[in-house]
């Protein structure tokens, strides 16, 4: 009996994907679990697996053709099996869009995997692999000369040398009188649209804090100093500021909560926060479930698995967020603030750590670390006290970052 293969959601809101890639041919074998097709959705990529064994006996929708969730792509068979030619003309006509045969369970349990589980799109050196992730540059985006195809550190600095963010993002710009036009990508279109909705609807103001972060910073040197692999278990000042916001979420559930109409405030009890990530086509969020449940050494290997998958292309996790922290502290940034992600109530900006002189107990004066925070947040749900409360809370944390073990 002929098995349909069906165009993932991945995500909420997401209503048409693109197949991107096949990696079978009509009338390969295939097993059950193996995977056959890239399909990409304004969130990410993901890799579609084969729902039966048998014989991909038709590709339904091309590569870099669009076509609504839950349609069929494909259909695999028995070698000899004869397909229903009626079935085939209204699933191609778009008659069929029921989604029999998936199983949207399985995405959610590849997401759970471990990195070492998550197959590669691309075959990369892991020296190349690890600076790629550092400079936020995607896989699939760099041609690989090494053998076989294989992308070496060389590409990787190829690559990000010889088209620069800017460079990528004007690519098939078209001229008009005094400027150039260009396309947003996808991911750039749900910005747009999430943000405008999130000033529309939203009354935002303001609290802004300075953080001496002197003593975290100590701290994160002494903790990085007592691991056994401090390549893979180092703390980053992220993994900090996770921490630290997960335990005032739960001391002020307010702030973790939803506005759903004009009467209602829903307070979750899930502390799931956005760790807001900056890549070349635009910013995305991947989100870390259940942060008030983790450790410190955990949300640092969970935080980074999650944005190295994000900076793979790959879809990360599919849990609702909470709350967001988007920090801009690489980018030598003395303060900023944050548009809200809708329908969250708050988010959180974090600025660069940098040396200034400041004015300590009894009138003297010393060179600290000091880094600005500032929450932005939804009126309807808090005021100023509620949220001056919370950002002093989670100032105190990072000033005293014992308390965040």
């Amino acid at each position: 009996m002929a098995t349909k293969v069906i165009m993932p959601q991945g995500g909420q809101d997401i209503t048409v994907g693109t197949v991107v890639h096949w990696l079978k041919n009509e009338g390969d074998l295939v097993k059950k679990g193996e995977v056959i097709c890239e399909v990409e959705t304004e969130k990410a990529v993901f890799e579609v697996e084969a729902p039966a064994d048998g014989y991909l006996r038709r590709i339904i929708v091309k590569e870099g053709q669009e076509t609504p969730i839950f349609s069929v792509i494909g259909i695999i068979g028995e070698k000899d099996e004869a397909l229903n030619v009626v079935d085939i003309e209204a699933i191609l006509a778009g008659g069929k869009k029921e989604a029999e045969g998936v199983d949207i369970s399985k995405l959610r349990k590849k997401l759970g995997k471990g990195q070492e589980e998550v197959e590669e799109k691309a075959s990369i050196s892991p020296r190349a692999k690890k600076l790629a992730q550092e400079m936020g540059v995607s896989v699939s985006l760099i041609k690989g000369t090494g053998p076989g195809g294989r992308i070496t550190e060389k590409d990787v600095l190829g690559f990000k040398e010889a088209r620069p963010p800017a460079e990528l993002e004007l690519a098939g710009a078209e001229r008009l009188d005094g400027g150039r036009k260009i396309a947003m990508t996808k991911v750039r279109k749900v910005i747009a649209r999430k943000m405008q909705k999130s000033k529309q609807v939203i009354p935002h103001f303001y609290v802004s804090v300075n953080v001496d972060m002197t003593e975290a910073l100590k701290f994160r040197e002494t903790y990085d100093n007592g691991l056994e692999d401090p390549e893979q278990d180092s703390l980053s000042v992220n993994d900090l500021m996770i921490r630290a916001c997960a335990l005032c979420l739960e001391e002020f559930p307010q702030v973790n909560s939803s506005v759903l109409d004009e009467e209602t405030l829903v307070l979750w009890d899930d502390i799931n926060i956005g760790i807001a990530v900056g890549l070349e086509s635009g910013l995305v969020v991947p989100v870390l479930e259940n942060a008030h449940k983790l450790t410190l050494a955990q949300i640092a290997q969970q935080s980074r698995h999650l944005i190295s998958m994000i900076r793979e292309g790959k879809q990360a996790s599919l849990a609702p967020g909470r709350f967001t922290i988007s920090n801009m502290g690489m980018f030598h940034v003395d303060n900023f603030m944050a548009i809200i992600n809708h329908p969250e109530t708050a988010i959180l900006a974090v600025s660069s750590t940098q040396k200034k002189v400041v004015a300590l107990d009894e009138n003297l004066i010393g060179i600290r670390d000091m880094m600005a925070i500032t929450l932005s947040i939804d009126h309807r749900a808090g005021d100023g006290l509620l949220a001056s409360r919370f950002v002093n809370k989670v100032k105190f944390h990072l000033e005293n970052p014992k308390s965040l073990l």
